[in-house]
């Protein structure tokens, strides 16, 4: 009997606590987009940070400041996009002070963009490099410029070198 417990108290655990569908360097699942917030893309840049939000969420809203100063620190080489499955109503009046050049809201009104990525916490956060392979993810929260820089910089050449590889074994078939 103490065993059944036991194994039934870890089964609903590991199903409550899964993680989302990211796995570093490989690419991650496609973003579906019906509505832009003002039809306002962000321009385009080798790093894409996808945000997943909600308005009612203090951690959400707190998160954005910082991303707005991540997207700065990269000057042009990030963008950032905010996917919201709020109507476009509710969301938008509180998303639009965040618009510029490098971040963009977009609307996921079927939540499909949720679902492919797994999303059960926000505000979570997907970087993407531009062949959308993803380089970090987490809570948005969480995010510092000096630590990511890091990380860029080490996937361009962990990236780099996968390609050569590839090239090289292309060669000798």
């Amino acid at each position: 009997m103490k065993h059944t417990l036991v194994i039934f108290l870890a089964l609903i655990a590991a199903t409550t606590l899964r993680a989302e569908n990211i796995v570093i360097g490989e690419p991650v699942p496609k973003v579906h987009i019906r509505q832009w917030l003002m039809d306002f893309r962000p321009d385009p840049a080798e790093y894409t940070c996808i945000v997943f939000y909600h308005s009612e969420s203090p951690l959400c809203r707190e998160a954005l400041p910082r991303i707005k100063r991540i997207v700065d620190h990269f000057d042009g080489g990030m963008n950032a996009v905010i996917i919201t499955k709020e109507d476009y109503d509710a969301a938008g009046v509180t998303l639009t002070e965040h618009l510029d050049d490098h971040i963009g809201v977009a609307f996921d009104e079927d939540c499909r963009t949720f679902r492919y990525f797994q999303v059960t916490y926000i505000p979570f956060c997907v970087i993407c490099d531009r062949k959308h392979r993803a380089v970090w993810c987490g809570n948005a929260a969480s995010m510092d410029e000096k630590q990511l820089q890091r990380l860029f910089d080490a996937s361009k050449v962990k990236f780099r070198l996968k390609d050569k590889d590839k090239k090289r074994n292309d060669k000798n078939r």
